[in-house]
């Protein structure tokens, strides 16, 4: 899951998936709330009489109006009827094992478990009501240890490994199956003593409840900056209509996206712009503060008990990257690189800071984004405002679905009277030579309790049935995008159409899988390679013949004229030195938090924000309480940006060079990348792709190197 150039510490964009074996395999829990401190073995005792298992779920007909009481029955109800199938599994006689009474079996169990849950733990992040999102928290919990209890069973375990001793005759992907299961179990501690495995379980559902409140306190986390209307100097009109007001008439400047970021960007009161970037660096409070540096204890601690010098070590092991000498190498390398660029960046924008000011004082956090807007607009005379009415949403949302449909060969179908969560969303159908193959929602606005930021969410995961046939998937792109006005549609940036294409992408990557098994389809694949396929198609975005697609004024229907289209193409690389290095940062600050003995978490943020990007934080705030990504699945993992976006844009240069609409080319970008899911190597896939191994000189010069 989820941002790239211009990604933010909280998630921008990001591709969240089912919570099968392939993720658990390395964390459980990614965004959680408090659980009750009822126990699985204690709803075993009560089954007889209180609990009965779920009416079966049609998955093909998803429903998202249950009641907080209707989603803890569900959520019980799955967790104990997934134990008793365990259960069998774990008490069959050797001479009856075989894949598929074992693996098999948990395989099918497990996926049963997330089909049905799924759905509604989704609530979380999307429903209007408090209280359902507030069920949905307890359940996504309650299923995350869940499996964290189905992984470190002994009988399970001894169940899994009499099948890979035997050494039976396998497919390929049933024996990467039976690996993978194997390795899930040793990764949780099966290889440890009974003592020091309870020891593990402990720690482990510990992290799980830390990640859970972590991520709660960043949702629930409320604060704005009171202005006056003097102080809205340089913003927009529309972006006014916008603003809520205080009792004392002030205008509340918000930290979501559609708030913070223009503002910081346009915004001439510099003062006013220095309080807000402190707000915003100090989301998550003390609170998330503390739960960080325990997290990050909890995970050096398990991972050295598992026999790992550290917790990336750890993680990277199932990675494309392997180990840390690797990933290292490859960030330092690029930051090699990026600096000499990145010092002429701010030696540019000090020039307009002190046009502006007067003042030669270093550029801060709170000024790049300002005088790089004022940058764009003099230098290359983009202005944000003027290109905004070219992109009204429904118009970017057609020529979105042309040129998918066009290179994928699907069509996309509105359902008018779909069930939902919300009147604003829209529900489709995707279809294939006449058939559904496939379903998925857009929610594209911001409202109160709602996940703050873009991504992609997998509902129902893709695999072969029993029978033969193939489950239909279903997923929902999320994002907060500024909703219609008065008269006025909602209306893009370019920089929100991007990131349109992008969760898009990852929609099309979870619905259009073929892949066998649900724990390894659609974006269940690793996660240095998972945002590859969606960075990969962003450069349609900056394509002429997309964008002509794309765009078209809300009032005149004109399309983006030939001279700004051409400016704004321009731009694109403007400060790019500083973005890449902003983004080097962060994934810097990663791996130090988890290779590190010992660590003080915001001395490591502000000294390395410090030096590689060369421009310091606010003083007195904790920005590392509000690193959504390493608390949500990307822990030492955010460098998979950058290492992902080597393959993505090396993946590009085929369609340049056969045609950015040519459908034969797009058949087989499905064909190598979109449809194998995890069960095949991400780098097998990227050759049969290319034709060739891959190499960074397309990465290189798509960010100005």
């Amino acid at each position: 899951m989820v941002g790239t150039e211009d990604a933010q510490v909280s998630p921008r964009r990001r591709a969240r998936r089912t919570k099968g074996p392939a993720i658990s395999s390395d964390r459980v829990g990614v965004s959680f709330a408090t659980r009750s401190k009822r126990s699985l073995a204690f709803l075993l005792i009560l089954v007889g009489c209180t609990l009965h298992r779920a009416p079966e779920r049609n998955p093909d007909m998803l429903t998202f109006h249950q009641k907080p009481g209707e989603i803890t029955s569900i959520c019980d109800a799955e967790q104990l009827a997934l134990l008793r199938t365990l259960d069998k599994v774990g008490k069959q006689e050797a001479k009856t094992l075989s894949f598929e009474s074992t693996v098999g079996a948990m395989e099918r169990a497990l996926t049963i478990l997330n089909e049905n849950t799924n759905p509604v733990n989704f609530l979380k992040y999307v429903s209007p009501d408090e209280k359902v999102r507030a069920a949905a928290n307890i359940c996504e919990t309650a299923v995350q240890k869940t499996y964290v209890d189905v992984f470190v069973r002994e009988d399970l375990y001894r169940q899994v490994k009499s099948v890979k001793d035997s050494k039976a005759k396998l497919s390929s992907d049933d024996a990467f199956m039976l690996d993978e299961y194997l390795s899930n179990f040793e990764r949780n501690g099966l290889g440890l003593t009974l003592d020091q495995r309870k020891v593990f379980i402990e720690k482990k559902k510990r992290l799980v409840m830390i990640e859970a409140e972590f991520s709660k306190n960043l949702v629930e986390w409320d604060d704005s900056l009171p202005i006056t209307e003097a102080e809205l100097d340089g913003l927009p009109e529309n972006y006014k209509k916008g603003l809520k007001k205080n009792k004392e008439g002030k205008y509340l400047i918000t930290l979501d996206y559609p708030h913070y970021y223009p503002f910081m960007e346009n915004a001439k009161s510099s003062r006013a712009r220095q309080l807000l970037e402190e707000k915003f660096w100090k989301r998550g409070g003390e609170k998330n503060k503390a739960l960080l540096d325990e997290a990050l204890s909890l995970r050096k601690e398990m991972a050295k008990m598992l026999g790992f010098p550290n917790h990336a070590a750890y993680i990277l092991d199932k990675r494309m990257a392997k180990n840390t000498d690797q990933v290292f190498g490859f960030l330092v390398g690029l930051k090699k690189k990026l600096i000499p660029l990145g010092k002429s960046n701010l030696a540019e924008l000090q020039k307009y800071k002190k046009a502006d000011t007067g003042s030669s004082e270093p550029i801060q956090s709170f000024e790049w984004r300002y005088y790089d807007t004022a940058l764009k607009k003099q230098k290359y005379d983009v202005d944000v405002e003027k290109i905004r009415p070219y992109f009204p949403v429904d118009v970017v949302v057609a020529g979105m679905f042309e040129i998918y449909q066009t290179l994928l060969s699907v069509k996309f179908e509105k359902v008018e009277k779909g069930m939902t969560w919300h009147p604003s969303v829209e529900f489709y159908r995707v279809m294939r030579e006449g058939k559904v193959v496939a379903q998925f929602f857009m929610d594209l606005y911001p409202r109160d309790g709602k996940y703050g930021h873009a991504a992609a969410f997998t509902l129902i995961s893709g695999y072969t049935k029993p029978d033969g046939s193939y489950q239909r998937p279903a997923s929902a792109i999320v994002a907060n995008f500024t909703p219609p006005g008065e008269g006025t549609p909602s209306l893009l940036e370019h920089s929100e159409v991007e990131t349109l294409f992008h969760e898009f992408g990852h929609i099309m990557h979870q619905v259009l899988t073929d892949a066998r098994y649900a724990s390894y389809s659609g974006t269940s694949v690793k996660n240095d390679f998972v945002e590859a396929p969606s960075q990969m198609l962003e450069n349609w975005v900056w394509n002429k013949n997309a964008l002509s697609k794309m765009s078209s004024h809300y009032q005149t229907k004109k399309p983006l004229p030939e001279d700004l289209l051409s400016k704004l193409i321009a731009a694109k690389l403007v400060n790019s030195g500083i973005r890449y290095l902003r983004q080097l940062s962060y994934a810097l600050i990663d791996m130090t938090y988890h290779t590190s003995e010992k660590v003080d978490a915001t001395e490591v943020y502000m000294r390395l924000t410090q030096e590689i990007m060369m421009i310091g934080g606010p003083e007195g705030t904790y920005p590392q309480a509000s690193y959504g990504h390493i608390m949500g699945g990307y822990d030492a993992g955010y460098y998979g940006y950058l290492w992902s976006k080597v393959y993505a844009q090396d993946m590009f240069t085929r369609f340049e060079r056969e045609g950015v609409l040519n459908t034969k080319t797009g058949q087989e970008y499905l064909k190598w990348i979109l449809q194998p899911g995890g069960l095949k190597d991400p780098f097998d896939l990227i050759k049969g792709f290319l034709g060739r191994p891959s190499n960074d000189k397309a990465f290189l010069k798509s960010i100005g190197l």
